[in-house]
């Protein structure tokens, strides 16, 4: 990987998978019954692929530069999907009765096509999620959102902060740009990312009732304790 065009997008993935597979191996012996393939042979491979792929890029000598940016990236996306989320929530209250309003929301603001995804720690469907909320909000139904009593400033945010993640849309066409990342880089992250999706899903469902082991699998939690 060439440090100078490194993304923070690429660098969240994998520090964030690194985090939930430090805590799967920590917990292997308890969930290790939920599938079969789960044991830990198999948590301790997770992580020495994640550490192999954290120290390539540590190797470039730029990774301070990287996590400074990654920092702005991060707080800039985490701002905005919070926001979204609140907004959604107060849609759903508000309109409680109007379940066609709630479906035209849903559907325009890009809920439908990228809430779950983004939630469960997708970065293009995080950015791509932003990008539809602020071009499809139109001043009528900002307004209708906001008729309830949102805080408008809250609606405001997700715009501002839109018009700010443009910076990092590069980013999306590095990760398959092998001048960037090498094609064999980019499938060993690909993976990784695949495979702890699908833990964090399980685990998170498993944990349900264990708010501190539960967050310890989710992505946007792994996100904000990057340092």
């Amino acid at each position: 990987m060439e440090s100078k065009n490194l993304c923070p997008s690429t660098a969240a993935t994998v520090f964030a998978c690194q985090s939930i597979v430090n805590s799967f191996a920590e917990n292997i012996y308890e969930l290790a019954h939920i599938r079969k393939e789960w044991n830990v042979s198999y948590a301790n491979s997770l992580k020495r692929e994640a550490q192999e792929i954290v120290d390539k890029m540590a190797a470039t000598g730029n990774i301070k530069a990287t996590l400074e940016k990654l920092k702005v990236w991060r707080e800039l996306m985490i701002s905005s999907l919070t926001d979204i989320g609140i907004i959604r929530a107060s849609v759903k209250n508000d309109y409680k009765n109007d379940k066609p309003f709630q479906k035209e929301f849903y559907q325009l603001l890009g809920y439908n096509d990228f809430f779950s995804d983004a939630k469960n720690g997708d970065h293009y469907s995080m950015f791509r999620f932003v990008r539809v909320f602020a071009d499809n909000l139109t001043p009528e139904l900002r307004e209708k959102i906001l008729t309830g009593g949102l805080d408008p400033h809250i609606v405001d945010r997700v715009v501002d902060n839109a018009r700010e993640l443009e910076n990092f849309s590069e980013c999306f066409s590095l990760m398959n740009d092998t001048n960037v990342i090498s094609e064999e880089d980019r499938e060993k992250i690909e993976k990784l990312y695949s495979e702890v999706r699908d833990i964090s899903r399980l685990a998170t469902a498993y944990y349900y009732f264990d708010p501190q082991k539960r967050e310890a699998f989710n992505f946007f939690k792994a996100l904000r304790n990057l340092r």
